[in-house]
């Protein structure tokens, strides 16, 4: 289960009028999935994620993907626990996109980086994984690499209104927005 990482984060007093939130999302079960591509249905089979019943799997390479939420139902030998392995992060808001790009090597343009688009990169020389869920952008590291990326994204968001909203409870990610379509 991601537990929190961030206790020790040292964010500045939140702005009267956040453009950017920070948060650390925690009690989500994580689980690596590895296997054929018929491993469980609607898996995505390229970069990107899909919301399926009882979690979310995020495509980390051919035939390997993070599974957020209920274990599956899936041979033990395809699925490895990941609880406590991981640190999950997301950041909305109107200035999310560009705090972002000031860390990442990709294209986070919404025609270029949609609802749905995932990708493994790096950020601020942290390992990671990052996808756009709607409007916000959510992360996956080391948990280890945590409370460094976490002081990375709070040094970006400097003069950006960034808050910190501290530890919030994970939830799935939502269905497309109607605009993403």
């Amino acid at each position: 289960m991601a537990e929190q990482v961030l206790e020790g984060l040292r964010a500045p007093p939140a702005p009267a009028a956040p453009r950017v939130t920070l948060r650390e999302l925690t009690g989500c079960t994580l689980t690596a999935l590895h296997g054929p591509q018929g491993l469980l249905a609607g898996l995505p089979q390229r970069p990107g994620w899909a919301a399926l019943p009882g979690g979310t799997a995020i495509w980390t390479a051919p035939g390997q993907w993070l599974w957020m939420g209920v274990p599956p139902p899936v041979p033990p030998a395809h699925a490895t626990p990941l609880n406590g392995a991981r640190c999950l992060l997301e950041l909305d808001g109107p200035l999310a996109t560009e705090l972002l790009a000031t860390l990442l090597p990709i294209d986070l343009h919404r025609r270029a980086f949609p609802h749905g688009a995932a990708a493994a990169t790096q950020g601020a020389h942290v390992p990671l994984l990052v996808w756009r869920a709607a409007n916000a952008f959510r992360l996956a590291c080391y948990r280890s690499y945590g409370l460094a990326l976490a002081g990375a994204l709070v040094a970006a968001g400097r003069g950006r209104a960034l808050a910190y909203a501290g530890a919030t409870p994970w939830a799935p990610e939502p269905a497309a927005p109607a605009d993403a379509a």
